[in-house]
Formats: structure tokens, sequence, C-alpha cells
């Protein structure tokens, strides 16, 4: 087994110099770990703009339930995305009508009128109220046929 190499005094010395020519300043390194902790904040962010659908819905199950939920979904053939939001939009809406649900109802009118008012003079109807409407009829509608009103 042969010895190892030892450098010779030059390299050693040159060696160290090139090491110190190549360390950092305090302002540098900071600006350098500071660009560092950006970009890691920014990961996420770069496609987030792009996106049609950036808003996030979550729910808490057991686990029985969860495992019930997934075999539906895998039985549909539909991502999970499609599945939970064809489920919630088109379920039937089933009302238990109490005294805050006749008031949120009451206080939903009261904007829709206020806004159709607005509507007579401007010739639109925005969407948002356009589904809020429909959504207050559904429950009317099923409130009336529960003949709890």
């Amino acid at each position: 087994m042969k010895a190892p190499k030892f450098p010779s005094y030059d390299e050693a010395v040159n060696r160290k110099k090139k090491k110190t020519q190549n360390l950092l300043s305090k302002e540098e390194w900071q600006a350098l770990e500071e660009e560092r902790k950006q970009k890691e904040r920014d990961k996420g962010k770069q496609f987030a703009g792009h996106r049609k659908k950036d808003v996030t819905i979550a729910f808490r199950t057991n686990q029985k339930d969860r495992d019930l939920i997934f075999n539906k979904i895998a039985m549909s053939g539909l991502s999970r995305q499609e599945y939970m939001t064809n489920a919630i939009l088109d379920a039937p809406i089933k009302v238990f009508v109490t005294k805050n649900v006749i008031d949120s109802c009451k206080s939903e009118l009261e904007e829709i009128l206020s806004e159709l008012k607005r509507v007579k003079e401007y010739g639109e109807l925005d969407a948002n109220y356009r589904h809020e409407l429909r959504m207050i009829i559904e429950i009317i509608e099923a409130a009336t046929q529960e003949k709890s009103l």
C-alpha cells in the first residue's frame, strides 16, 4: 500500500488562498439565503395565476365513510375532483326549515330585490345572483313541500 502524497507547501498555501477568495461576505451570504427562501416560498405559486380552479374545499370524515366515498369515486370512473363537484352541485337540497333559514332567505331576497331594481336600469343580472335566486327557489319549494312553513 502506498503512502498518500502530501501537497507541497506552495500547493497548500495556494489552495488556502483560493478557498478564501471563494468565501462570501456576510451580506452576500444573507442575500443568497433570502433569495433561496423566496424561491422556496414561490415554488407553488408559479402556476397559481394560470389555474382556473384555485380554491380548495376540504372536510373531515371517519374511515368507514372515507372508504365508501372512495369506492363510489372508483366505480364512477371520474376523478375525485369531478366526482365531488358533481355530487355536491347536482345533489337535491334537503331543507330543515328553522327561523334562521327563513331569516336568511329573507335577507337574500332583499339583496336580490335591490339587485333586480338595479338590473332594471342596466338590463343585466349578475351570475352570482342568478345562482342564489335558483337556490332560494329550491329551498322555498322544498320547504313548502314539507309543509313546515
